[in-house]
């Protein structure tokens, strides 16, 4: 059983005006913390869920008193990025932010038909639906929104100066048709950079797989194979290195009970373990992503929220890579959270077994905004 206290909460970013969620967080190597979460307006009746508005994109914070306070954020990798999905944020070795996102491509309508039928892969959102490319031309006029959303690409924007200017690589995701994950890169220790994902053009997600970077980001090797599912459906991969060329990756679901899944690799990423079933279990049908991180004692930490009554953030323990969790009873966080708009927890820990959990939820007064809560870890 791990002992721990559950710490005072803070909010990193509050914006009456818009709709801010799904952070991802690490620690630069100067000792501040740097933040990447998404933002929109908010609407007059609904908030779009990303990547449902052309209007998302990126903003970055930081803050060098251990997240009491943190700057006034900033669009990155510049103002002109929208119609993003959510960051993924990490920091190398050599002090590296690299900054990772899908974009999708957005069009009105009308030109949407014209790209759609020159052999574009176009999506609208219909009623009852969500989004698709599955529809007919009779359908255009059920659309639920005045755009459409095409492809742009997968990146990873680069910064050497703490993540105040970045340059920007796009990845050839062939002979996949593109591809997304929540969280950030992951450097293993013989200096490659991983970044596992899965193809995302809902509802199709069959294919996840994994970047490989031997040049710390600049130019990436061609993808492999982790998971070919044809029929369940995993998505928004996160991975850690447990042993030397060992690594573990968590899965979330959308169609097996909303509890999170696993593969595992034994020969640095070439070859993947058939997904399991872990006891970590994020809500009913598609439940909540899983972030992971090695702490200093060698144990494997997961957190992730929950979408289901007690709404909150819970994490788990493993001792040995992954193979068993602590999941009962689990770490829990936060259970006062009012809704299931929340989740997307991702961890840093900034001295040996004191962690900061970073995520977003809802305000008593019905704002969502992206909150931190301190853990220690007692034993």
């Amino acid at each position: 059983m791990a002992d721990y206290a559950v710490c005072n909460t803070v909010v990193v970013h509050k914006d009456d005006s818009a709709y801010t969620s799904h952070p991802s967080i690490a620690l630069l190597n100067d000792g501040r913390w740097i933040a990447a979460f998404a933002h929109s307006p908010r609407r007059r009746l609904t908030n779009r869920h990303p990547p449902g508005d052309p209007l998302f994109r990126t903003l970055l914070s930081r803050t060098s008193d251990r997240g009491e306070t943190w700057e006034e954020p900033y669009f990155a990798p510049d103002f002109n990025w929208s119609g993003v999905e959510t960051p993924g944020v990490a920091v190398l070795s050599d002090g590296t932010v690299v900054l990772t996102q899908f974009r999708f491509g957005w069009y009105p309508l009308g030109l949407a038909k014209k790209r759609r039928a020159a052999g574009e892969p176009i999506s609208i959102c219909l009623p009852g639906r969500g989004w698709t490319e599955d529809f007919t031309d009779d359908q255009w006029d059920d659309a639920e929104y005045s755009c459409a959303r095409g492809y742009h690409g997968l990146y990873a924007h680069l910064s050497t100066d703490d993540g105040d200017t970045f340059e920007t690589v796009k990845l050839d995701t062939g002979p996949y048709r593109d591809g997304f994950t929540r969280v950030g890169v992951v450097e293993l220790s013989d200096g490659r950079v991983a970044y596992p994902v899965t193809e995302h053009h809902p509802p199709a997600s069959r294919h996840t797989y994994l970047f490989v970077s031997q040049t710390r980001g600049r130019t990436w090797d061609p993808p492999v194979i982790m998971v070919d599912s044809p029929d369940l459906s995993f998505g928004e991969p996160h991975i850690a290195e447990v042993a030397p060329g060992e690594i573990y990756a968590i899965l979330r679901t959308t169609n097996l009970g909303g509890y999170l899944h696993s593969c595992r690799s034994l020969d640095r990423g070439a070859t993947w373990s058939t997904p399991e079933p872990t006891p970590m279990f994020g809500g009913p049908g598609s439940g909540n992503p899983g972030h992971l991180l090695v702490l200093h004692d060698g144990r494997l930490l997961c957190t992730y929220g929950r979408r289901t009554a007690p709404f909150g953030i819970r994490a788990s323990l493993s001792g040995d890579g992954g193979r068993t969790w602590q999941a009962e009873p689990e770490i829990i966080i936060r259970d006062d959270l009012p809704n299931r708009n929340l989740g997307y927890a991702t961890t840093i820990e900034y001295g040996p077994g004191h962690l900061f959990v970073c995520y977003y939820g809802q305000e008593p007064d019905g704002v969502t905004c992206v909150q931190g809560t301190y853990l220690t870890l007692t034993s």
